[in-house]
């Protein structure tokens, strides 16, 4: 029959193990370093989608597309030969008056008009 542990054993076995230090493996530093660069890389692309950071990796910003009005040219001629797919002209026609502060929708030959940004390039 084996003895039976008593309440004294399991003391001094706690008592000695309270100075053993823990050490990892080499394994176990590996582990542990590339679980901190991942957890690293998440939290980098989390800040990154929440933050909207995309917008400041994206360059220089593009310079506005301008148009030097012709004779006989309307707003609304640029409206249709500009405006994205699916937008109404009216709403391209009033983007464009208030993006180059016109009064009113009439232009004059030689006038330089910044079109809206998103505009398709009819070239």
């Amino acid at each position: 029959m084996l003895p039976l542990p008593t309440s004294s054993a399991h003391a001094e076995q706690a008592s000695a193990r309270k100075g053993v230090r823990l050490q990892l493996t080499r394994r176990g530093r590996v582990l542990l370093a590339a679980i901190a660069f991942l957890a690293g890389i998440l939290v980098a692309l989390l800040g990154v989608l929440v933050l909207g950071v995309p917008s400041a990796f994206a360059g220089d910003p593009q310079e506005p597309v301008t148009v030097t009005v012709q004779a006989g040219d309307t707003l609304s001629d640029y409206a249709e030969q500009y405006a994205p797919a699916g937008e109404d002209p009216q709403d391209f026609v009033r983007e464009m008056r208030s993006l180059n502060g016109l009064s009113s929708p009439r232009i004059t030959e030689g006038q330089s008009l910044e079109l809206p940004e998103g505009s398709v390039d009819a070239a």
